[in-house]
C-alpha cells in the first residue's frame, strides 16, 4: 500500500470513533419561496392617492375661483353705473368662465386617473410634469397681470382702463395659485 493511502487509513481509524457518536446531520431545509404579492405596489398607490388628492384640491380652488368670479361679475357688470366698472365686471365673467372650463377638463382627467394602476415611477413622472405646468402658467400670469396694468395706466378711456383692472385682478389670482400649485404640490 502506497504511503499516502496509508496515512489516509490511519487517519480513518484514529476518526472512526468520533465519526461513530456524531448525530447524523440534519437534513438540508429548502427554503420556501415568498409568494410573490399580487396587486398593485403599496407605493404607487399612495403615490397615486397623494397626486389625486393634490389635483382634486387645486380644482376644486379653481371651481371656486370660477364661481365667485363669474357671480361677482355679473353683479357689477349688471349694476355696474360706469363704463370702468362693468368692464371689470365683463372681466370677471369672462375670466371666470374660461377658470371653470380648465377645473371641468381638469376634474374629467382626475375621474380617469382614479382607477389607475401604474408604477411609482410613472405617478412621480406626472407630478413633476404638473408642477412644471403650475410653475410655466405662473410665467404667463405674470404677462397678465403686466398686460393688464399696462392697459390701467395707459388705457385712453374708462372701458380699457376697467378691462385691465379686471384683467390684473385675474392674473393675480392665478399666479398665487399657480405658484403655490407650482411650488407646494407635494
Amino acid at each position: 500500500m502506497p504511503r499516502r493511502a496509508l496515512g489516509i487509513h490511519v487517519l480513518a481509524l484514529l476518526l472512526a470513533p468520533a465519526i461513530a457518536r456524531a448525530e447524523p446531520p440534519a437534513p438540508a431545509i429548502a427554503p420556501v419561496p415568498l409568494p410573490v404579492p399580487k396587486g398593485p405596489d403599496p407605493a404607487a398607490l399612495a403615490a397615486r392617492e397623494a397626486h389625486l388628492e393634490t389635483q382634486t384640491r387645486a380644482m376644486t380652488v379653481l371651481t371656486s375661483w370660477a364661481v365667485a368670479s363669474i357671480a361677482t361679475g355679473a353683479a357689477l357688470w349688471a349694476t355696474g353705473g360706469d363704463a370702468y366698472t362693468r368692464s371689470i365686471g365683463i372681466q370677471n365673467v369672462a375670466w371666470g368662465a374660461v377658470d371653470g372650463v380648465i377645473a371641468g377638463f381638469g376634474y374629467h382627467g382626475l375621474a380617469k386617473q382614479r382607477g389607475l394602476d401604474k408604477p411609482l415611477s410613472s405617478w412621480q413622472a406626472e407630478d413633476r410634469r404638473m408642477r412644471t405646468i403650475f410653475l410655466v402658467n405662473a410665467g404667463l400670469d405674470v404677462l397678465y397681470v403686466t398686460a393688464g396694468a399696462l392697459m390701467v395706466g395707459f388705457g385712453k378711456n374708462d372701458w380699457v382702463r376697467g378691462a385691465g383692472a379686471g384683467v390684473a385682478l385675474q392674473g393675480s389670482f392665478l399666479f398665487a395659485f399657480d405658484t403655490a400649485m407650482g411650488l407646494g404640490a407635494r
